[in-house]
């Protein structure tokens, strides 16, 4: 039997949402679900971003680090690309520019995080390494690379054609070369540029990228209970590439969802840094929460399993 969030574990996380999420993350909700204004997300964006138009301060709360990056860049860009800000907002011309600029000519891509992610709290895994001073595995060479070229590719009247076509091969050659077990967060960054593409580039990635995802993607209620690859990530919604090929599994996730919803109405992460940080790691776990109910809650909606939504 398929099951729906009811009224009452809606309710619970709503309350959630307006008590004890971010400001950016409630006033999306709050857009999202009940008509809210788009100005307050834009208000609280603005908290995020850096004089040299990339964005930072923690926007992604595994990464606290004031100054820019281009994997906080991404994450901004995946809310300025929702909002359907036009490309002469202060954020898109801002963040366009600053990625431009952060391209390694001699990586020929761009790293998660500079050095100064060492000056803050932060993940273990996005700990900055000597080794990022050398050519990128191409393993990882996707995230954020692919993404960033998928939101060129949404914006291209800021980019100089020559290097939106540079990149963008750069993009395709890496993706051919990836191994059948694609990491999980590089295959999101793929569709997010997939996405974004020409729809005359966009179709040649359709079904490498459903075969990965095939692979990737956590089917076991045994894997759900750890950090893994959930199908609502990769199909968020009945219009996504991969909706049809993940439905069977994403019918029996999205039970999971429902069943695991924590009393206070939030889904909590499935992770922790460690020893490292710990302190930090307190309000890091609150700020994912308000994330993860987001994007839960996008996902139970999306496939019309809120009762009476």
């Amino acid at each position: 039997m398929t099951l729906t969030l009811t009224s009452d574990a809606f309710r619970k996380a709503s309350n959630f949402m307006k008590l004890l999420a971010r400001p950016l993350e409630r006033a999306m909700f709050q857009h999202e679900v009940e008509d809210g204004p788009k100005q307050a997300i834009i208000d609280a964006l603005s908290g995020f971003q850096n004089t040299d138009g990339g964005f930072g301060h923690g926007i992604q709360p595994d990464i606290w680090m004031p100054d820019s990056s281009p994997l906080s860049t991404t994450v901004a860009l995946q809310h300025i690309s929702a909002l359907g800000l036009s490309h002469d907002h202060p954020f898109v011309t801002g963040a366009v520019a600053y990625l431009i600029d952060s391209y390694d000519t001699e990586r020929a891509g761009w790293s998660k995080v500079s050095w100064e992610v060492e000056d803050a709290p932060h993940a273990p895994w996005a700990n900055y390494s000597p080794k990022l001073d050398g050519p990128f595995d191409p393993s990882g060479w996707g995230n954020p690379s692919a993404e960033i070229i998928g939101y060129f590719h949404e914006y291209p009247t800021l980019v100089p054609q020559e290097f939106l076509d540079r990149t963008t091969a750069l993009a395709l050659e890496n993706f051919a070369e990836q191994p059948a077990e694609i990491e999980m967060h590089v295959l999101l960054c793929y569709l997010r540029m997939q996405a974004r593409l020409p729809d005359h580039i966009a179709n040649g990635l359709s079904d490498q990228l459903t075969e990965a995802a095939r692979v990737v993607v956590a089917t076991a209620p045994s894997e759900w209970k750890s950090y893994h690859a959930p199908p609502t990530q990769l199909a968020p919604n009945l219009d996504s590439l991969l909706a049809g090929s993940l439905r069977p599994t994403t019918d029996k996730y999205l039970d999971h969802l429902i069943e695991s919803q924590s009393s206070d109405g939030s889904w909590a992460p499935l992770w922790t840094w460690g020893e490292q940080y710990a302190h930090a790691w307190e309000i890091a776990k609150r700020q994912w929460a308000g994330y993860l109910t987001l994007i839960n809650l996008r996902a139970l909606k999306a496939y019309n399993r809120i009762e009476g939504a």
